[in-house]
Protein backbone atom coordinates (compact mmCIF):
# COMPACT_ATOMS: atom_id res chain seq x y z
CA UNK A 1 0.00 0.00 0.00
CA UNK A 2 1.45 3.36 -1.25
CA UNK A 3 -0.89 5.64 0.95
CA UNK A 4 -4.15 5.25 2.68
CA UNK A 5 -5.53 8.29 0.76
CA UNK A 6 -4.82 9.99 -2.45
CA UNK A 7 -6.18 13.06 -3.62
CA UNK A 8 -6.38 13.94 -7.53
CA UNK A 9 -6.08 17.37 -7.69
CA UNK A 10 -4.37 19.90 -6.31
CA UNK A 11 -6.35 23.29 -6.01
CA UNK A 12 -8.13 24.64 -3.05
CA UNK A 13 -10.48 21.71 -2.25
CA UNK A 14 -7.77 19.18 -2.86
CA UNK A 15 -4.90 20.73 -0.81
CA UNK A 16 -7.82 21.17 2.10
CA UNK A 17 -9.06 17.77 1.76
CA UNK A 18 -5.52 16.21 2.14
CA UNK A 19 -4.76 18.40 4.90
CA UNK A 20 -7.91 17.46 7.39
CA UNK A 21 -6.82 13.68 6.15
CA UNK A 22 -3.53 14.10 6.89
CA UNK A 23 -4.61 15.84 10.41
CA UNK A 24 -6.60 13.04 11.02
CA UNK A 25 -4.05 10.18 11.04
CA UNK A 26 -3.70 9.35 7.56
CA UNK A 27 -1.36 8.32 4.94
CA UNK A 28 -2.21 10.73 2.12
CA UNK A 29 -0.80 12.18 -1.13
CA UNK A 30 -1.94 14.81 -3.29
CA UNK A 31 -1.21 14.13 -7.07
CA UNK A 32 -1.62 17.69 -9.19
CA UNK A 33 -1.35 17.97 -13.05
CA UNK A 34 -0.14 21.62 -12.71
CA UNK A 35 3.78 22.76 -12.34
CA UNK A 36 2.24 25.26 -9.63
CA UNK A 37 0.16 24.99 -6.36
CA UNK A 38 -3.38 25.77 -5.86
CA UNK A 39 -4.48 24.70 -9.58
CA UNK A 40 -6.53 28.12 -11.34
CA UNK A 41 -6.26 29.66 -7.86
CA UNK A 42 -2.42 29.95 -7.73
CA UNK A 43 -2.87 32.24 -11.11
CA UNK A 44 -4.77 35.02 -9.47
CA UNK A 45 -2.84 37.76 -9.04
CA UNK A 46 -5.46 40.18 -7.90
CA UNK A 47 -6.51 40.64 -4.08
CA UNK A 48 -9.84 38.15 -3.80
CA UNK A 49 -13.07 39.11 -2.75
CA UNK A 50 -15.29 37.37 -0.82
CA UNK A 51 -16.86 34.81 2.08
CA UNK A 52 -14.39 32.34 3.22
CA UNK A 53 -11.31 32.72 4.94
CA UNK A 54 -8.56 33.77 3.21
CA UNK A 55 -10.79 35.07 0.60
CA UNK A 56 -10.08 38.66 1.77
CA UNK A 57 -7.59 41.11 0.25
CA UNK A 58 -4.85 38.24 0.20
CA UNK A 59 -4.55 36.81 -3.95
CA UNK A 60 -4.96 33.57 -5.06
CA UNK A 61 -1.39 32.79 -5.18
CA UNK A 62 -0.36 33.61 -1.51
CA UNK A 63 -3.42 31.77 -0.65
CA UNK A 64 -2.24 28.97 -3.18
CA UNK A 65 0.98 28.83 -1.09
CA UNK A 66 -0.82 29.09 2.19
CA UNK A 67 -2.90 26.19 1.50
CA UNK A 68 0.18 23.94 -0.03
CA UNK A 69 2.39 24.77 3.58
CA UNK A 70 -1.17 23.63 5.42
CA UNK A 71 -0.89 20.42 3.71
CA UNK A 72 2.78 19.49 3.92
CA UNK A 73 2.91 20.83 7.66
CA UNK A 74 0.05 17.99 8.46
CA UNK A 75 1.96 15.41 6.67
CA UNK A 76 0.78 15.32 3.33
CA UNK A 77 2.59 14.31 0.08
CA UNK A 78 2.19 17.10 -2.44
CA UNK A 79 3.37 16.12 -5.91
CA UNK A 80 3.68 18.63 -8.64
CA UNK A 81 3.51 17.86 -12.62
CA UNK A 82 1.77 15.04 -12.28
CA UNK A 83 -1.37 13.62 -14.66
CA UNK A 84 -3.46 10.65 -13.62
CA UNK A 85 -4.62 8.31 -16.51
CA UNK A 86 -6.65 6.75 -14.48
CA UNK A 87 -7.85 5.19 -11.04
CA UNK A 88 -9.42 1.62 -11.09
CA UNK A 89 -10.59 -0.49 -7.80
CA UNK A 90 -9.54 -4.28 -7.19
CA UNK A 91 -9.84 -7.02 -4.58
CA UNK A 92 -6.95 -7.10 -2.10
CA UNK A 93 -5.86 -10.46 -0.59
CA UNK A 94 -6.97 -10.27 2.66
CA UNK A 95 -8.87 -7.27 3.12
CA UNK A 96 -12.45 -6.77 3.14
CA UNK A 97 -12.57 -3.38 0.97
CA UNK A 98 -11.18 -2.86 -2.23
CA UNK A 99 -8.05 -0.97 -2.80
CA UNK A 100 -7.82 1.82 -5.36
CA UNK A 101 -5.23 1.94 -8.01
CA UNK A 102 -3.92 4.95 -9.44
CA UNK A 103 -2.33 5.04 -12.47
CA UNK A 104 0.00 8.18 -13.24
CA UNK A 105 0.69 8.89 -17.19
CA UNK A 106 4.33 7.30 -17.78
CA UNK A 107 4.68 5.43 -14.82
CA UNK A 108 4.62 1.61 -15.35
CA UNK A 109 3.62 1.13 -11.52
CA UNK A 110 0.31 2.37 -10.10
CA UNK A 111 0.02 4.29 -6.38
CA UNK A 112 -2.28 2.29 -4.22
CA UNK A 113 -4.95 3.34 -1.76
CA UNK A 114 -7.60 2.33 0.09
CA UNK A 115 -9.43 5.53 -0.42
CA UNK A 116 -9.60 8.24 -3.76
CA UNK A 117 -10.55 12.18 -3.30
CA UNK A 118 -11.23 13.46 -7.05
CA UNK A 119 -10.79 17.00 -6.45
CA UNK A 120 -10.08 17.36 -10.30
CA UNK A 121 -11.46 20.95 -11.01
CA UNK A 122 -13.54 21.76 -13.89
CA UNK A 123 -13.15 22.31 -17.48
CA UNK A 124 -13.49 24.84 -19.72
CA UNK A 125 -14.75 24.91 -23.27
CA UNK A 126 -13.26 26.44 -26.61
CA UNK A 127 -16.47 26.93 -28.95
CA UNK A 128 -15.52 26.09 -32.60
CA UNK A 129 -16.60 29.35 -34.92
CA UNK A 130 -15.35 30.52 -38.15
CA UNK A 131 -11.88 31.23 -37.75
CA UNK A 132 -11.18 29.79 -34.16
CA UNK A 133 -8.00 27.95 -35.43
CA UNK A 134 -6.07 30.92 -35.78
CA UNK A 135 -3.10 31.36 -33.61
CA UNK A 136 -4.53 34.14 -31.26
CA UNK A 137 -8.09 32.10 -30.24
CA UNK A 138 -7.49 30.21 -26.86
CA UNK A 139 -8.68 29.58 -23.37
CA UNK A 140 -8.39 32.58 -21.15
CA UNK A 141 -7.25 30.17 -18.22
CA UNK A 142 -4.31 28.68 -20.57
CA UNK A 143 -3.35 32.75 -21.27
CA UNK A 144 -3.40 33.60 -17.63
CA UNK A 145 -0.93 30.60 -17.27
CA UNK A 146 1.33 31.63 -20.21
CA UNK A 147 1.37 35.54 -18.18
CA UNK A 148 1.73 34.36 -14.40
CA UNK A 149 3.75 31.35 -14.80
CA UNK A 150 5.44 32.00 -18.41
CA UNK A 151 5.72 35.80 -18.00
CA UNK A 152 4.82 36.26 -21.42
CA UNK A 153 1.71 37.85 -22.51
CA UNK A 154 -0.40 36.18 -25.36
CA UNK A 155 -1.38 39.21 -27.38
CA UNK A 156 -1.42 43.65 -26.94
CA UNK A 157 -5.01 44.18 -27.90
CA UNK A 158 -7.16 41.47 -26.64
CA UNK A 159 -10.85 40.65 -26.33
CA UNK A 160 -12.34 38.62 -23.46
CA UNK A 161 -15.36 36.51 -23.89
CA UNK A 162 -17.33 36.02 -20.85
CA UNK A 163 -18.47 38.65 -18.21
CA UNK A 164 -18.08 36.42 -15.02
CA UNK A 165 -16.18 37.05 -12.38
CA UNK A 166 -13.39 34.86 -14.11
CA UNK A 167 -13.21 36.41 -17.01
CA UNK A 168 -13.47 39.72 -15.25
CA UNK A 169 -10.69 39.12 -13.38
CA UNK A 170 -8.90 37.96 -15.99
CA UNK A 171 -8.76 41.08 -17.84
CA UNK A 172 -7.68 42.79 -14.45
CA UNK A 173 -4.75 40.74 -15.02
CA UNK A 174 -4.04 41.29 -18.30
CA UNK A 175 -4.00 45.28 -17.99
CA UNK A 176 -1.98 45.45 -14.84
CA UNK A 177 1.01 43.20 -17.01
CA UNK A 178 0.49 46.25 -19.69
CA UNK A 179 -1.72 44.35 -22.52
CA UNK A 180 -4.61 46.97 -23.70
CA UNK A 181 -7.98 44.69 -23.07
CA UNK A 182 -10.07 46.72 -25.63
CA UNK A 183 -13.53 44.65 -24.44
CA UNK A 184 -15.71 42.10 -22.89
CA UNK A 185 -17.98 40.27 -25.02
CA UNK A 186 -20.84 38.22 -23.56
CA UNK A 187 -24.14 36.63 -25.46
CA UNK A 188 -26.09 37.78 -21.81
CA UNK A 189 -27.95 41.56 -21.82
CA UNK A 190 -25.92 42.68 -18.57
CA UNK A 191 -22.45 41.88 -17.10
CA UNK A 192 -22.84 38.35 -14.70
CA UNK A 193 -19.93 39.16 -12.20
CA UNK A 194 -19.90 41.54 -9.81
CA UNK A 195 -19.62 45.22 -10.16
CA UNK A 196 -16.91 45.37 -7.57
CA UNK A 197 -14.86 44.20 -10.62
CA UNK A 198 -16.28 45.41 -13.54
CA UNK A 199 -16.48 49.18 -12.70
CA UNK A 200 -12.45 48.92 -12.38
CA UNK A 201 -12.19 47.86 -15.91
CA UNK A 202 -14.90 50.47 -17.17
CA UNK A 203 -12.50 53.30 -15.31
CA UNK A 204 -9.43 52.03 -17.60
CA UNK A 205 -11.48 51.98 -20.71
CA UNK A 206 -12.61 48.38 -21.22
CA UNK A 207 -15.68 48.33 -23.31
CA UNK A 208 -18.69 45.83 -21.98
CA UNK A 209 -20.40 44.74 -24.94
CA UNK A 210 -23.22 42.71 -23.38
CA UNK A 211 -25.95 41.28 -25.97
CA UNK A 212 -22.98 41.10 -28.10
CA UNK A 213 -21.52 37.09 -29.72
CA UNK A 214 -18.44 36.47 -31.50
CA UNK A 215 -19.38 35.83 -35.69
CA UNK A 216 -16.08 34.88 -36.91
CA UNK A 217 -11.67 35.55 -35.91
CA UNK A 218 -10.45 37.01 -39.12
CA UNK A 219 -6.13 36.81 -39.63
CA UNK A 220 -3.87 35.46 -42.19
CA UNK A 221 -2.80 32.49 -39.67
CA UNK A 222 -2.64 35.24 -36.78
CA UNK A 223 -5.52 36.48 -35.49
CA UNK A 224 -5.80 40.17 -36.84
CA UNK A 225 -9.18 40.83 -36.39
CA UNK A 226 -12.73 39.67 -34.59
CA UNK A 227 -16.13 40.47 -36.02
CA UNK A 228 -18.76 40.82 -33.42
CA UNK A 229 -22.96 40.48 -33.35
CA UNK A 230 -25.09 43.13 -31.20
CA UNK A 231 -28.55 42.31 -30.99
CA UNK A 232 -31.01 44.66 -29.07
CA UNK A 233 -33.89 44.24 -27.23
CA UNK A 234 -36.09 45.42 -29.73
CA UNK A 235 -34.47 42.83 -31.83
CA UNK A 236 -32.22 44.81 -34.23
CA UNK A 237 -28.96 43.81 -34.83
CA UNK A 238 -25.27 45.60 -35.55
CA UNK A 239 -22.11 44.03 -37.25
CA UNK A 240 -18.82 45.62 -35.71
CA UNK A 241 -15.31 44.97 -36.11
CA UNK A 242 -12.53 44.44 -33.61
CA UNK A 243 -8.93 45.10 -33.99
CA UNK A 244 -7.47 42.32 -32.12
CA UNK A 245 -3.86 40.02 -31.69
CA UNK A 246 -6.14 37.66 -29.06
CA UNK A 247 -9.35 36.48 -28.37
CA UNK A 248 -9.60 34.68 -25.13
CA UNK A 249 -12.63 32.64 -23.61
CA UNK A 250 -14.03 32.63 -20.51
CA UNK A 251 -16.82 30.98 -20.52
CA UNK A 252 -18.88 28.80 -17.84
CA UNK A 253 -17.16 25.56 -16.41
CA UNK A 254 -18.32 22.44 -16.60
CA UNK A 255 -17.06 19.71 -13.74
CA UNK A 256 -14.53 17.74 -14.50
CA UNK A 257 -15.89 14.10 -13.81
CA UNK A 258 -13.39 11.98 -16.71
CA UNK A 259 -12.42 9.99 -14.00
CA UNK A 260 -15.42 9.95 -11.90
CA UNK A 261 -17.49 8.52 -15.21
CA UNK A 262 -14.43 5.97 -15.71
CA UNK A 263 -15.54 4.32 -12.67
CA UNK A 264 -19.34 4.17 -13.14
CA UNK A 265 -19.72 7.27 -10.85
CA UNK A 266 -23.10 8.31 -11.90
CA UNK A 267 -23.87 12.21 -12.63
CA UNK A 268 -26.93 14.26 -12.77
CA UNK A 269 -26.89 17.63 -15.60
CA UNK A 270 -27.21 20.09 -13.37
CA UNK A 271 -27.83 23.41 -14.77
CA UNK A 272 -26.94 25.42 -12.07
CA UNK A 273 -23.40 23.75 -11.21
CA UNK A 274 -22.04 23.48 -14.56
CA UNK A 275 -23.68 20.43 -16.27
CA UNK A 276 -23.21 16.83 -15.17
CA UNK A 277 -22.12 16.47 -11.65
CA UNK A 278 -21.25 12.91 -9.80
CA UNK A 279 -23.65 12.03 -7.67
CA UNK A 280 -22.74 12.62 -3.84
CA UNK A 281 -23.73 12.78 -0.37
CA UNK A 282 -23.43 15.59 1.87
CA UNK A 283 -20.15 13.83 3.26
CA UNK A 284 -19.04 14.38 -0.55
CA UNK A 285 -19.03 10.31 -0.66
CA UNK A 286 -20.07 9.15 -3.90
CA UNK A 287 -22.16 5.67 -4.82
CA UNK A 288 -18.47 3.89 -5.04
CA UNK A 289 -17.26 3.22 -1.94
CA UNK A 290 -13.58 5.32 -0.64
CA UNK A 291 -14.26 7.51 -3.88
CA UNK A 292 -15.14 11.21 -3.00
CA UNK A 293 -15.45 14.68 -4.62
CA UNK A 294 -14.89 17.60 -3.64
CA UNK A 295 -14.93 21.51 -5.38
CA UNK A 296 -15.78 21.95 -8.84
CA UNK A 297 -15.86 18.61 -9.29
CA UNK A 298 -19.10 17.93 -7.63
CA UNK A 299 -20.26 20.85 -9.07
CA UNK A 300 -18.87 24.17 -10.28
CA UNK A 301 -19.42 27.20 -7.28
CA UNK A 302 -16.91 29.53 -6.01
CA UNK A 303 -13.47 29.17 -4.46
CA UNK A 304 -14.86 29.71 -0.88
CA UNK A 305 -17.07 26.63 -1.14
CA UNK A 306 -14.66 24.60 -2.52
CA UNK A 307 -12.26 24.91 0.21
CA UNK A 308 -15.57 23.39 2.55
CA UNK A 309 -16.18 20.89 0.53
CA UNK A 310 -12.66 19.88 0.68
CA UNK A 311 -12.83 19.97 4.49
CA UNK A 312 -16.13 18.03 4.50
CA UNK A 313 -14.14 15.52 1.96
CA UNK A 314 -10.92 15.16 3.96
CA UNK A 315 -13.29 14.15 7.19
CA UNK A 316 -15.05 11.68 5.49
CA UNK A 317 -12.11 9.86 3.83
CA UNK A 318 -10.40 9.87 6.44
CA UNK A 319 -13.48 8.52 8.66
CA UNK A 320 -13.99 5.60 6.18
CA UNK A 321 -10.98 4.20 7.11
CA UNK A 322 -11.31 4.43 10.77
CA UNK A 323 -9.59 7.63 11.49
CA UNK A 324 -10.57 10.46 13.50
CA UNK A 325 -9.95 14.19 13.13
CA UNK A 326 -9.61 15.39 16.67
CA UNK A 327 -12.29 18.21 15.52
CA UNK A 328 -13.42 16.07 12.53
CA UNK A 329 -17.69 16.65 13.91
CA UNK A 330 -17.02 20.04 14.42
CA UNK A 331 -14.82 20.75 11.17
CA UNK A 332 -17.41 19.20 9.07
CA UNK A 333 -20.56 21.07 10.76
CA UNK A 334 -19.18 24.16 10.45
CA UNK A 335 -18.31 23.55 6.94
CA UNK A 336 -21.69 22.29 6.30
CA UNK A 337 -22.84 25.69 7.85
CA UNK A 338 -20.45 27.87 5.50
CA UNK A 339 -21.80 26.52 2.79
CA UNK A 340 -25.87 26.87 3.46
CA UNK A 341 -24.72 30.87 3.71
CA UNK A 342 -22.47 30.60 0.41
CA UNK A 343 -25.03 29.33 -1.37
CA UNK A 344 -28.10 31.48 -0.02
CA UNK A 345 -29.53 34.33 -2.33
CA UNK A 346 -31.07 33.54 -5.97
CA UNK A 347 -28.25 31.91 -7.56
CA UNK A 348 -26.83 30.14 -4.12
CA UNK A 349 -30.51 28.91 -3.98
CA UNK A 350 -30.03 27.27 -8.06
CA UNK A 351 -27.07 25.42 -6.52
CA UNK A 352 -28.29 24.44 -3.47
CA UNK A 353 -31.22 22.80 -4.93
CA UNK A 354 -28.63 21.03 -7.33
CA UNK A 355 -26.81 19.93 -4.16
CA UNK A 356 -29.93 18.45 -3.06
CA UNK A 357 -31.12 16.77 -6.10
CA UNK A 358 -27.44 14.75 -6.21
CA UNK A 359 -28.18 13.80 -2.57
CA UNK A 360 -31.46 12.49 -3.11
CA UNK A 361 -30.42 10.07 -5.75
CA UNK A 362 -27.59 9.46 -3.68
CA UNK A 363 -29.95 7.87 -1.25
CA UNK A 364 -31.77 6.46 -3.97
CA UNK A 365 -28.91 4.55 -5.37
CA UNK A 366 -27.94 3.23 -1.99
CA UNK A 367 -31.84 2.17 -1.32
CA UNK A 368 -31.00 0.33 -4.30
CA UNK A 369 -28.25 -1.31 -3.87
CA UNK A 370 -29.51 -2.50 -0.42
CA UNK A 371 -32.88 -4.03 -1.78
CA UNK A 372 -30.25 -5.88 -4.08
CA UNK A 373 -28.64 -7.21 -1.25
CA UNK A 374 -31.19 -8.62 0.77
CA UNK A 375 -32.73 -10.44 -1.73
Amino acid sequence: MDYEIVVVGGGSAGLTAATIAAQSGGSAVVLDRFDWPGGMLGLQTQPLQGPGRGFSGATGLEIARSLEDEARTAGAEVRSGVRVAAVTQRPEAGQTRLTWSVQIAGLDSPITARAVVLATGSTEPLPMFDGSDLDGVMLAGDAQATLNIKRRRVGERIVVVGSDNSGLLIAQNLLDAGADVLAIVDESPRVEGRELNAQPLRDRGVEMLTSTRIVRAIGHERLERICVLFVAEDGSRRIRELQADALLFALPRSPDTALSDSVGCPALNIDALGGPSPVHDSGMGTTIPGLFVCGDAAGVESGAVALETGRIAGVSAADYLGYRHPLGQTVANQARGRLGYLRRGRRGGRRRSGIQALHREHREVARSEYAVQTH
